[in-house]
């Protein structure tokens, strides 16, 4: 199953369940592999996406839960899944890695609340 606060996303592709994972290490692999930071990996799929970004982002996305997955077999997992498939679980995996500012400041107010009423030891007065 996928934890969509660790920036995961599960996809079928054929008759298997894969599991992309885009955390740091995944990240810090597409950066030494493509030589793009985040904001420039993201840039360049949604500006002009192509498959060997894609496939490389795909790989590096697979690396947690499906170790050792090479480039060439990670090609081959994306044909499984279709192109839906791919877009899907990409959209899914990235924005749960970096949820929108709405999104994280949402998480802050209602959690910030929460610690602020169980913080301290004395009196509220």
């Amino acid at each position: 199953m996928s934890n969509p606060l660790r920036g995961e996303a599960s996809f079928k592709a054929g008759v298997s369940t894969f599991t992309l994972v885009f955390d740091v290490n995944a990240f810090c692999e597409l950066e030494d592999e493509t030589g793009f930071g985040v904001a420039e990996l993201i840039e360049q799929i949604q500006d002009k996406p192509s498959f060997r970004l894609l496939r490389s982002i795909f790989c590096a996305g697979l690396q947690t839960h499906h170790p050792k997955t090479s480039l060439a077999e990670a090609g081959e997992i994306m044909s499984d899944a279709g192109l839906e498939g791919i877009k899907n679980a990409l959209r899914s995996a990235l924005q749960a890695a970096m949820p929108s500012k709405a999104d994280s400041d949402q998480d802050e107010s209602a959690g910030g609340k929460a610690r602020r009423k169980r913080a301290g030891t004395g009196s509220s007065s």
